[in-house]
């Protein structure tokens, strides 16, 4: 066997070791989750029924109290503040205004 060949038969056996312990160690995290939760679910105490109406109440105040922030939240838009007009020179009022007669006199005539 060339060297080439060997090198390729060691990369293609230690990537399956790779794959096959990751294939394991997945099903062994699944198999621990299963077990572990059948046994939470077993010891968990099952609550009265003063205790699942006083949930119920907490669970409607919060969803109340949520709503009415939300609200709140969506009125109190405000108008944006427009900026204060610009103070010109009067050579620039001059110039503006001399712009629009000259726009003004060209529309006139085209017409």
């Amino acid at each position: 066997m060339d060297a080439i060949t060997q090198s390729l038969w060691i990369t293609l056996v230690s990537m399956g070791l790779v794959f096959v312990s990751l294939l394991l160690l997945a099903g062994a995290m699944s198999l621990m989750t299963r077990l572990f939760r059948e046994r939470e679910e077993a010891l968990a105490p099952v609550p009265s029924e003063e205790e699942t109406e006083k949930n119920e109440k907490e669970r409607a105040a919060a969803a109340a109290v949520a709503f009415a922030l939300a609200g709140q939240a969506q009125s109190t838009a405000r108008p944006l503040a427009l900026p204060e007009p610009a103070l010109i020179g009067a050579w620039q009022l001059g110039m503006r205004t001399r712009q629009m007669t000259q726009k003004g006199e060209t529309s006139r005539r085209s017409k």
